[in-house]
């Protein structure tokens, strides 16, 4: 509280009643949140046209939400693809190493280190050289996931906002999670599954009780300003009529085993390749541009892992087009995209691993579907398991099963997922356990920073944030 010249008295936003409060700020922070998604989303389209479609003639798959939907497109110029993917990485990773540092690598985690040791320590910076570098390297053709990326972009307003208001640190925790909530909710088209990650994301163990509020403000706020630019559609459609009997709920159990497993392989292995890169050579900036020629290696092969890859969510909830792909890169799809995710994010290049999580459980459901349906036991739509598998691959290692739950109904408006996907939630929540893709969550709010931070991983050396 204080006395302006005119004898006026004001209070500091600290200082306003809870519910006034956290609804202004959460609204402030969602709408420069949105209209931080609309321009990520914008530039890694532009990116794409400009670097992967008009150089290599490869198109990556299509959702619904841009239409017209067709699957991954081999372009005549493929062997281009290593140059290009490198190149882009090379480009992006020396415009962070030489204006923002702090700002490399896959966002989310970054947002969540921040939240829990200094939440107002993100530079103003960050968002511009974050949005700038994520687009080079997805547009490019790099493996990874919007979400990262926008996460911690959002994470950083929030940071700045809370600076500017001179909020205390509890306070401005708040406002940085509520920034990476409003962030995804955006840029995904799921303002609860948005709000409710801000609550389930920091911990392995537990929730945040003070963000619900904050969080939806904010994630609703940003869901609207961005889809009121780019459209309401929902991202993925095609999801079929099911009726869930016994063989349906043990195959979802099959499922959450399976997605379950792959999840832990994706911690493993993009964690194998983080270390692995840290010890190569000494010029960090040429180690994105070695993960990303290899990722356009694999790329010529199975072009499906170029990108965001959420195109081929969409692929899965469509038979025909289903059916129409090769057997073998339907059933080489979610490993290929763990080991491309891992050389392009791993090795130091900046996009997310949020995004590559859904990915390789929606076509872990894909394979699993076509599997069945050659043994004669599948349903006769493959949309139900591509979606289950989407939420439940991904629920786990981040530990955000309701959050992830929520995001399968509101991507595709359909609430009878609810069931199936808790089904396989629950199996791939008790196969995962305490392993998470997020090094920097802490087990609980009652173990200290300290105590907790990288004691439920696999240990590995904190060489970058």
């Amino acid at each position: 509280m204080g006395i302006d010249p005119g004898g006026i008295v004001w209070r500091r936003p600290a200082d306003w009643p809870f519910v006034p409060k956290w609804l202004l700020i959460g609204c402030a922070v969602g709408a420069i949140a949105g209209f931080g998604a609309v321009g990520l989303y914008e530039l890694v389209k532009l990116a794409t046209t400009w670097l992967l479609v008009w150089a290599t003639g490869t198109e990556p798959a299509t959702t619904v939400a841009e239409a017209p939907v067709h699957g991954v497109i081999q372009g005549t110029r493929w062997w281009l693809l290593p140059a290009v993917v490198g190149g882009g990485a090379f480009i992006s990773t020396l415009l962070v190493k030489l204006v923002a540092p702090e700002s490399a690598g896959h966002g989310t985690d970054a947002a969540i280190k921040a939240i829990h040791y200094d939440p107002t320590s993100m530079r103003a910076r960050v968002p511009v050289v974050k949005l700038l570098a994520s687009a080079g390297t997805l547009g490019s053709g790099g493996s990874g996931g919007t979400e990262g990326p926008i996460a911690q972009m959002s994470a950083a307003i929030g940071s700045t906002l809370a600076r500017k208001l001179h909020l205390s640190v509890a306070d401005a925790k708040i406002v940085v999670t509520a920034g990476l909530a409003a962030g995804i909710g955006a840029i995904f088209r799921s303002p609860f599954a948005g709000a409710l990650l801000g609550v389930e994301m920091l911990y392995v163990r537990d929730m945040a009780p003070a963000i619900p509020l904050p969080a939806f403000a904010a994630s609703v706020t940003g869901y609207l300003v961005f889809s009121s630019v780019v459209g309401f559609d929902r991202i993925f459609e095609g999801v079929g009529v099911f009726h869930v009997g016994i063989g349906e709920i043990l195959l979802f159990v099959a499922l959450g085993l399976v997605v379950g497993l792959l999840g832990r392989l994706f911690v493993w292995f993009f964690y194998l390749v983080d270390r692995t890169f840290v010890k190569i050579g000494r010029f960090p900036v040429l180690r994105p541009a070695l993960g990303g020629l290899a990722v356009g290696v694999i790329g010529m092969v199975l072009p499906g892992v170029l990108g965001t890859g959420y195109g081929n969510i969409q692929v899965g909830l469509d038979r025909h087009l289903l059916l129409a792909m090769p057997l073998w890169a339907v059933l080489l799809l979610p490993v290929g995209k763990i080991v491309a995710t891992s050389l392009s994010v791993g090795s130091g290049g900046s996009a997310g691993i949020f995004g590559p999580g859904l990915v390789v459980g929606a076509a872990a459901g894909a394979a699993l579907w076509r599997l069945s349906d050659l043994a004669g036991v599948a349903p006769p739509d493959p949309g139900v398991m591509v979606i289950v598998g989407m939420a439940a691959c991904l629920g786990p290692i981040v530990h955000a099963p309701i959050a992830l739950t929520v995001m399968a109904i509101e991507t595709t408006r359909e609430v009878t997922l609810a069931v199936p996907v808790m089904i396989a939630m629950a199996v791939a929540l008790t196969v995962v356990g305490d392993t998470t893709l997020y090094r920097s969550q802490l087990l609980t709010r009652d173990v200290s920073t300290t105590e907790s931070a990288g004691a439920h991983v696999v240990p590995v050396p904190r060489t970058r944030a």
